[in-house]
């Protein structure tokens, strides 16, 4: 083998060279130059294809949450919270959820008197616990509401639904935690700095999750 053939064999060739022979520049022709340029406008649109039906997921997501929303609106608002008690979730979570004191949820439940816009309220909420459960196949909800969504902050579902980012956990539960990262940038672009630590999570030897101080 020569040393020209040693040196091709050993440089790294990336995908994308596999697939186009990127041109010289000491050599470059017309033909090359519509390559590279046809190649940028196929990457180009392949960004705007993610993007596109990305945005289209969401919007078939947001009007499935919707109408399901209108069906449980249906419901007298004893029942929302009926069927919101026997999902697992406590009253302080669903008050801070839903934007109002406990002792209201408790005084609804007792007596009734709930405006249209909490009955609303009660609704959308229990509407999207339908839509992940059914469309997502998770258990167990609240319990999976109250489980932070990453390793890397203590960012739960409720947190989200808490602070109107009720499209994030949709998104959550469609990528099964895959865009955590994404979803927290969404959330809040500082939760880096916000919930910086000086312990990190990691598996021991006993095969146990444990906390020790981060190395510096």
């Amino acid at each position: 083998m020569t040393s020209e053939t040693r040196q091709a064999a050993s440089s790294p060739t990336s995908p994308v060279e596999t697939l186009v022979q990127l041109p010289d520049p000491s050599t470059t022709s017309a033909s090359q130059l519509d390559i590279v340029e046809e190649t940028g406008f196929l990457r180009a649109q392949g960004r705007f294809i993610a993007d596109d039906s990305t945005d289209l997921h969401r919007r078939a997501l947001f009007t499935s949450w919707q109408r399901r929303t209108s069906e449980r609106g249906k419901l007298a608002p004893a029942a929302l919270l009926d069927e919101i008690a026997d999902l697992g979730f406590g009253w302080r979570d669903v008050a801070r959820m839903i934007g109002v004191s406990v002792p209201a949820i408790q005084k609804w439940r007792r007596a009734g008197g709930v405006t249209g816009e909490n009955r609303r309220r009660l609704a959308s909420f229990l509407a999207l616990c339908d839509e992940i459960t059914n469309r997502y196949g998770i258990q167990e909800i609240a319990s999976w509401f109250e489980m932070p969504i990453s390793s890397l902050a203590p960012v739960t579902p409720i947190d989200l639904y808490a602070e109107s980012k009720s499209m994030l956990i949709l998104e959550h539960a469609w990528n099964h935690g895959g865009d955590s990262e994404d979803i927290l940038d969404a959330y809040d672009p500082d939760w880096r700095e916000r919930f910086r630590s000086d312990f990190e999570v990691y598996l021991d030897d006993d095969r146990q999750m444990s906390i020790r101080p981060k190395e510096a």
